[in-house]
């Protein structure tokens, strides 16, 4: 399945930063072409991802990480060379009617 990963590192913590990195680029095939957006192929769900990457935030710092599962319906501009070929190759999953 295919999620959108955000991360608002409003602390500005370089050691937060690379731990999350490293988290998220354990779960599977990722991309990162937007500054704090990740995409990110995995098997977890959202909530799972979410805890996952929450553990390595300090509470009260104003990190923010928002996960959301997304569809083939998407469109992109200047995303770099070989990133519709990358993304045309990932496993979206299948949604529930209605």
């Amino acid at each position: 399945m295919m999620f959108l990963v955000t991360l608002d590192l409003r602390s500005n913590d370089v050691v937060v930063k690379e731990k999350l990195e490293t988290e998220i680029k354990g779960l599977g095939n990722w991309s990162n072409r937007l500054n704090g957006v990740w995409f990110l192929e995995t098997n977890n769900n959202a909530k799972q991802i979410r805890d996952l990457l929450k553990q390595h935030v300090e509470n009260g710092k104003g990190d923010r990480i928002f996960v959301a599962r997304i569809s083939r319906n998407w469109a992109g501009f200047g995303m770099g060379e070989g990133f519709p070929e990358w993304i045309q190759r990932r496993d979206f999953g299948t949604f529930p009617n209605g």
